[in-house]
């Protein structure tokens, strides 16, 4: 069976903590993540939304549930998909590097119908999203 995971990694010029606040923080998550506010509290077990209006006027809404938090290192959680009512599991890895932070994001759509679908509109978000959250880490 093919597997349908979403593998990227980014270096972003910014220590580790302040990407991490960028991946958690409602406010700073609106300016990269399609306008969409991230709300948590980052307990294992704990629902995680993301929020807002993709192109200020489309609704977005996931939900889904905070599998694993490691503060300042690693990340995951599952997104019940609209629709199908398939899920991903998302997971975010923070390595601290000489004078960066490096950032592997793994996605995994799932399987079965639209799966495919699923994953090629995953891999054009997580560009977008990623190469929006360098440049949002490395403006400051």
């Amino acid at each position: 069976m093919k597997e349908y995971i979403v593998k990227k990694h980014i270096a972003i010029n910014a220590p580790v903590k302040a990407v991490w606040d960028a991946l958690t923080n409602p406010e700073k998550t609106k300016e990269y993540f399609f306008n969409c506010r991230v709300i948590s509290t980052w307990k294992p077990g704990s629902p995680i939304t993301f929020k807002g209006r993709m192109f200020w006027i489309i609704p977005v809404e996931l939900k889904g549930t905070i599998d694993k938090v490691d503060e300042g290192r690693l990340l995951q959680y599952t997104l019940i998909n609209k629709g199908d009512k398939s899920k991903s599991t998302v997971t975010d890895i923070l390595t601290p590097a000489k004078d960066n932070t490096i950032l592997t994001i793994t996605d995994d759509v799932g399987q079965g119908e639209g799966a495919e679908k699923r994953y090629r509109r995953s891999v054009k978000g997580w560009n977008k999203i990623l190469n929006g959250l360098k440049e949002f880490c490395e403006q400051d």
